[in-house]
């Protein structure tokens, strides 16, 4: 339930600006989800989320640059788990598709894993490319990360 409410609310904020804490709380309902203000909290803590404006004015809510800066590689596991939609490989490029917003906190997390093979990556607002040095290294990152995104591996 945890794990589904803190996706929700990357979507939720990813798709609109969301401004207060009651503004998220009554869209959380509004999509069945009730939480106390206390669980909200924690959970803004733990996505590392913080208020931000935009350079339009716009206040909302957003990833903390600085979560994303200090390579806290738990931290952005917990959010790329949430906000990665998917990702494919295309012969040595794997290509992950995030909610909007939160690529760069994902590709962050990538770059964490010093794995052997990657070239470079690029973070866009919804994208990452991962160029890799041939397909076979491209492959192994692809498993990696997909058993990271999964649940099913740990990280070392």
């Amino acid at each position: 339930m945890k794990k589904n409410r803190q996706k929700l609310i990357l979507e939720l904020i990813s798709r609109q600006p969301v401004e207060t804490q009651q503004q998220l709380q009554e869209l959380l309902e509004q999509n069945g989800v009730h939480c106390t203000q206390a669980t909200l909290s924690r959970d803004l803590h733990t996505l590392g989320l913080i208020k931000q404006t935009e350079p339009n004015g716009v206040i909302r809510y957003g990833v903390n640059p600085l979560s994303v800066e200090d390579n806290d590689q738990r931290k952005l596991l917990n959010i790329a788990r949430m906000a990665a939609v998917s990702v494919e490989v295309a012969q040595n490029i794997i290509v992950i598709r995030t909610l909007s917003g939160h690529a760069n906190a994902v590709g962050s997390f990538v770059d964490t894993l010093e794995q052997r093979g990657l070239v470079g990556s690029i973070a866009g607002n919804d994208t990452i490319l991962l160029v890799m040095k041939d397909n076979e290294t491209a492959d192994e990152l692809l498993q990696i990360i997909r058993e990271l995104l999964d649940g099913t591996r740990s990280l070392p």
